[in-house]
């Protein structure tokens, strides 16, 4: 791509001949006929030079550094275009923070010349990649969700953190609150005095948009992207021309956002950049998060120390339900970093590992599997049991939810070579039903049925409809399961054989009953030793 030159004129045929010769050098042009609409450009477009018209800076010797604003990624070269035979250089020259000037009348060469010779310096100047992020500053980080420090304190050493291993203007982190519409900016690395500070996010239209979608978004050009179109007139003067904004998620709803605002010539973020730093947002909500357990532990306490003992049973009820409530989620969080970690290095060795180093990473990532299964399941088990698990009933399509979660299962299928036969899935089946939900039990038996099926093994799925309710069943070639424990496998805490490596904390099946009951449905297991099991839930249409 050629590079881009702006001319600034007030003549319209001096800007004419001048774009003639920029273009005969093989050079693409722009052209702006007075500062303001210069600004503009420079912002959308991001010439590589300028050339401006001398009678211009005549009238404001700042008009140079107020151009190069518009552009702050790097210092954007101006080259002035003296008129001929000027009665002081020094009037054009002195104060106006030119690169380079050229007087009238000048021959075509000559500005070519000039043309290249400034661009060539330029290039040169600019860093043409971004280094790679470190992810093993991730592991000091991590101490943040072990330490006794204050919320506003883990998130100032996060914010700083970040701007030691990333270049930016500013990292930042906002927090809202549900009461209003307003949020809290928690911490900034370029201003630890902020803490606190009220913002209206009706300006902050990307803030709004991550809180409410719950996705990270990225913004390249702050000047161009439609979403910032209503605050444009506050971005006059900025010192960045990036955005990412990343959500701080806790138990399904967004807290906060991490904010980094960056100036660089290549826009945007890497990958690697962004995947460093959601990781950092998931470890800072953690560390928030057992913040608030380390103070809800304390007023226990308390209020064991208390004088009122009539209520005391019923709140260290509600209260240990919400420590296992925090602790579920605060595990999940840890093992979506080491889950992170994992892949990262699965990615980066290229094969490059013994086979018997690759066992031991395989061996790493099914047990980091179990760990958020087990963090899953202790979250709906807490949600369930304190009366805060909501259905949120809609009609859905039984088979498209199915088949996606076959879809999230199907790299652990292939790695124990089990076939999932899904033949009943080519239809549509409308259920009304919590999506979210009916997606737990699914995966729950399903993942069940995978510990136990031998490999090279066969799953079979089934659906049926009659007598006004939807069938779904899962069917292993497993070796069964004894008579006498069927009854019990539905049982909070209950397994199959406590020492068995497959067994898992006793939490699924009786996770999944409760939810198929919170639609008035059935759940039962049919199973013969050495044959393989079914299970299978109904749900009313």
């Amino acid at each position: 791509m050629s590079a881009s030159i702006l001319i600034i004129h007030s003549n319209s045929l001096v800007a004419e001949q001048l774009t003639i010769t920029v273009r005969e050098a093989g050079l693409s042009s722009l052209v702006a006929d007075t500062p303001e609409s210069a600004s503009q450009s420079i912002r959308i477009n991001r010439p590589d030079l300028v050339l401006l018209d001398g009678s211009m800076v005549l009238g404001d010797l700042t008009l140079c550094r107020k151009l190069r604003l518009c552009c702050p990624e790097r210092k954007l070269p101006v080259i002035l275009l003296i008129p001929e035979n000027p009665e002081d250089l020094s009037h054009y020259l002195c104060g106006s923070d030119v690169d380079d000037y050229i007087c009238q009348p000048y021959s075509v060469g000559e500005l070519e010349a000039r043309l290249m010779l400034r661009l060539s310096s330029t290039k040169s100047s600019i860093p043409r990649s971004i280094p790679q992020i470190d992810f093993s500053f991730l592991s000091s980080l991590s101490n943040l969700a072990l330490s006794d420090l204050s919320s506003t304190e883990i998130l100032q050493q996060v914010v700083n953190s970040i701007s030691k291993v990333i270049s930016v203007k500013r990292c930042s982190v906002t927090m809202t609150r549900d009461e209003d519409d307003l949020a809290y900016v928690m911490a900034s690395s370029d201003d630890p005095g902020v803490n606190g500070l009220k913002v209206d996010l009706e300006r902050y239209p990307e803030i709004q948009d991550t809180i409410a979608t719950g996705r990270p978004l990225l913004i390249d050009n702050i000047f161009k992207h439609p979403l910032l179109e209503s605050v444009r007139p506050y971005l006059e003067g900025v010192s960045f021309n990036s955005i990412l904004v990343l959500p701080m998620i806790d138990r399904n709803r967004t807290i906060g956002v991490l904010v980094l605002r960056s100036a660089r010539p290549i826009s945007g973020f890497t990958e690697d950049e962004i995947s460093f730093c959601q990781l950092v947002a998931n470890v800072a909500t953690s560390a928030l998060r057992l913040a608030e357990v380390s103070a809800l532990e304390q007023k226990i306490r308390q209020r064991e120390l208390g004088i009122d003992k009539a209520n005391l049973a019923a709140q260290a009820s509600n209260e240990q339900s919400s420590l296992l409530d925090m602790a579920a989620h605060d595990l999940r969080v840890l093992v979506s970093v080491i889950d992170g970690y994992c892949t990262l290095f699965s990615e980066t060795t290229n094969g490059s590992l013994l086979p018997e180093q690759d066992q031991i990473i395989d061996g790493l990532m099914a047990g980091n599997r179990r760990l958020v299964d087990m963090a899953n399941d202790l979250l709906d088990f807490s949600q369930l049991n304190s009366g805060c698990f909501d259905l949120h009933l809609a009609e859905q399509d039984i088979c498209q939810i199915i088949g996606s979660v076959c879809g999230e299962l199907s790299p652990l299928l292939q790695r124990r070579n089990i076939e999932l036969r899904t033949e009943c899935l080519n239809s549509e089946v409308a259920v009304m039903c919590d999506e979210h939900g009916i997606r737990r039990v699914f995966y729950n038996i399903v993942n069940n049925a995978m510990k136990f099926t031998p490999e090279g093994g066969t799953i079979n799925l089934g659906l049926s409809v009659s007598d006004g309710e939807t069938r779904i069943s899962v069917e292993d070639n497993g070796p069964g399961i004894e008579p006498s424990q069927i009854s019990k496998l539905f049982d909070e805490y209950s397994t199959v054989s406590a020492a068995d490596p497959r067994a898992g904390n006793g939490l699924g099946l009786s996770i999944c009953k409760k939810i198929v009951e919170a639609h008035h449905g059935r759940i039962w297991a049919e199973s013969c030793l050495g044959q393989g099991s079914r299970f299978v839930f109904c749900l009313p249409q």
